[in-house]
């Protein structure tokens, strides 16, 4: 692995932890969404279980031997992400912040009124790293497979 491909890979999987952690510490979106949608199980549920799963598959992502899993549950994570994104419960320009004193139930006044498109661009920057990342693992194994010079593994490969 060259020494961009390491640095992008490990800089994906301390963002995702980050991220991770974020989403137990504070963070806005999820409750945005529950507002947008009516539907109160976005905060705090589903919103420390995708911060549960970002910290998991970041971890992965940062141990060489679990790399291909931890980029596959990055992707699906940030495909679900760019989803929301795109829906109308997200948008891809959302508020930046809570607004002070702002409290569930969750209505329009508790979000600032700035609105930005940086998490929406990290959704595809993070998607498109991790599947980066699983076509050179799975290239690198298929180039292990096919060094280990079993003629059964040889075979499977050029199928």
């Amino acid at each position: 692995m060259s020494t961009v491909n390491r640095i992008l890979t490990y800089a994906l999987g301390l963002f995702l932890v980050s991220s991770g952690v974020a989403k137990f510490t504070g963070g806005h979106v999820f409750q945005y969404i529950e507002h947008k949608s009516g539907l109160d199980i976005f905060y705090p549920y589903v919103n420390h279980a995708t911060g549960a799963a970002e910290i998991l598959v970041g971890l992965l992502i940062l141990v060489p031997a679990t790399r291909l899993v931890g980029s596959l549950g990055a992707a699906g994570i940030m495909a679900g992400a760019i989803g929301f994104h795109l829906s109308p419960w997200l948008g891809v320009s959302m508020p930046t912040g809570l607004a002070d004193g702002a409290s569930a139930p969750w209505t329009a006044a508790d979000f600032a009124q700035s609105t930005t498109s940086v998490t929406f661009a990290l959704a595809i920057v993070a998607f498109v790293r991790a599947m980066v990342i699983v076509r050179n693992e799975r290239r690198r194994r298929t180039a292990d497979v096919v060094a280990s010079g079993s003629p059964a593994a040889v075979s499977v490969v050029t199928v």
